[in-house]
């Protein structure tokens, strides 16, 4: 049998580590290839990558393999996805998205040295991770400073109940509704948007309730603004075709922008990061036609605290979760004043769990004598 190099042994072990110990390690024309044999049908093994002399790991995804066949694509196809469960992530995993969570923009050598992981065993791990939870790099963003508030709309029907898909079209048509939950229980429909005004939420909800799904639907309507506590709900990017009504354009000769508006270049920025917030600065440069450094600038302006202070952090959400379900919960504080004494004490109970990939709320807000929290129970 030919000697595994020494490096090549190295990474495949930290292979293990990751995928578990279900992999096979195959020298085919002094090449090294890595498999994940199926537990339940050991004929079938899904293609997982290449080791070279050097102990760089090449995932399946990044090349493929001079030997490569049809019948081993065939097999990778249908193991994909179930090999690896979401639910066996080491601490490793749980570390490496915590620190993604709270700058998904830090480079391979600053997570690296936070988490201790190898750079060349980074990136394999972070697309591992992104596959097998559904990531999606965003932004959490200030949008007081953007000069948005956040509502929550909720509904009560108290006859027929109407067509929630007729509803999903409805309010897929309103850019300032950023999400809609339809629930079972005290109401039956749960809408967070965002608005510059009270006013202009009202006439978000005239909007919704004129629809033609629901305008001949009897149901107690109620609208409040929010405001965040824990958490944050992510933004549709379709809500960037407002945002663009608020880009700064020279009215007349000598007009100069204040600090309060929004430039071209931030708002480009905002829209491509938003979308996903690990683009390069150059890129969005080039994709815009923008003088070099714009997109850098505004990334600069756009997170200084003394100045316009709109990007809290770029940060990631998790679309594969194992959950038993979602739930809505709405309590009532029957003293504010003493619950506010206490609210370090609450926080550090939310997110005080055993390492584990989600909190315990996923979003918190409240509002006058009321809180919301938005939860899901895992497997």
């Amino acid at each position: 049998m030919e000697k595994v190099p020494a490096k090549v042994q190295e990474a495949f072990d930290e292979l293990k580590n990751i995928y578990g110990q279900g992999l096979e390690l195959k020298i085919r024309d002094k090449k090294f290839y890595v498999f994940n044999i199926d537990d339940n049908d050991k004929s079938s093994e899904a293609y997982i990558g290449w080791i070279t002399a050097n102990g760089i790991v090449i995932l399946a995804d990044s090349k493929t393999p001079s030997f490569d066949s049809k019948e081993i694509k065939v097999k990778n196809e249908r193991l994909k996805g179930k090999n690896i469960s979401s639910n066996t992530l080491s601490k490793d995993d749980i570390n490496l998205l915590k620190v993604m969570s709270m700058n998904s923009r830090l480079t391979l050598n600053r997570i690296s040295e936070i988490t201790g992981i190898s750079i060349h065993a980074l990136e394999y791990r972070i697309e591992r991770l992104e596959r097998i939870l559904g990531i999606k790099y965003t932004l959490e963003l200030n949008m007081n400073n953007l000069g948005f508030s956040e509502y929550m709309i909720l509904a009560k029907f108290t006859r027929n109940k109407p067509d929630f898909e007729g509803i999903k079209q409805a309010l897929d048509r309103n850019l300032k509704v950023q999400l809609a939950l339809a629930t079972k229980g005290i109401y039956d429909l749960v809408i967070f948007c965002v608005a510059e005004n009270n006013n202009v939420v009202a006439w978000v909800l005239d909007d919704i309730m004129k629809s033609e799904t629901l305008n001949n639907i009897e149901a107690e309507w109620y609208i409040t603004p929010i405001a965040g506590s824990y958490g944050f709900i992510p933004l549709r990017n379709e809500f960037f075709d407002i945002l663009k009504e608020r880009v700064w354009q020279r009215k007349k000769k000598g007009e100069h922008p204040n600090l309060s508006s929004l430039m071209y270049r931030e708002y480009v920025l905002l829209r491509e990061l938003n979308e996903d917030s690990r683009k390069s600065f150059s890129s969005i440069d080039k994709k815009y036609n923008l003088p070099a450094g714009s997109a850098k600038r505004a990334y600069k302006d756009l997170t200084n605290e003394d100045g316009k202070n709109v990007i809290i952090r770029p940060t990631l959400t998790i679309k594969e979760i194992d959950k038993k379900y979602d739930m809505a919960v709405i309590a009532v504080l029957i003293n504010y004043t003493r619950f506010m004494k206490f609210r370090d004490e609450h926080h550090k109970y939310i997110i005080n769990e055993p390492d584990n990939f989600i909190d315990r709320f996923s979003y918190i807000c409240d509002w006058r004598y009321r809180m919301a929290y938005f939860t899901f129970s895992l497997y």
